[in-house]
């Protein structure tokens, strides 16, 4: 979907979930080259951003994006995301390291774990 007006005044993105926004644009130390300013928004709502001389390049940039999202685990404790990890043993040392209690949840592609950390053992 093109739109020349993919920025609002405020510089924010208007791309709606799931949805991909870009305009094009003459930078002032390139006048006679043509940029695309290009945003995706995800699913999710997490904005990826980018601005290249092609709209193929845009969208390569957001496929391996998309790839290396989908390689992550996400930390959950109880509906707030703490972080995003290459490896189940980095999210779960931060989970340990981070003095939280309740409610842990690990998802990845393929993998989830769930476990609880009572206030108890915070101290010991």
């Amino acid at each position: 979907m093109k739109t020349d007006n993919s920025i609002n005044n405020s510089g924010c993105s208007v791309c709606e979930q799931g949805t991909e926004n870009y305009t094009t644009l003459h930078p002032a130390h390139r006048p006679n080259q043509t940029f695309y300013q290009y945003d995706y928004r995800h699913s999710d709502g997490e904005l990826f951003s980018t601005m290249a001389p092609t709209l193929e390049e845009c969208r390569s940039r957001r496929d391996k994006w998309l790839a290396k999202r989908n390689e992550m685990y996400k930390l959950f404790i109880g509906f707030r995301k703490l972080g995003e990890f290459d490896s189940i043993l980095e999210a779960k040392q931060f989970a340990d390291n981070s003095n939280f209690s309740g409610v842990f949840t690990l998802l990845g592609n393929n993998y989830s774990d769930k476990w609880f950390v009572s206030e108890k053992l915070l101290g010991q």
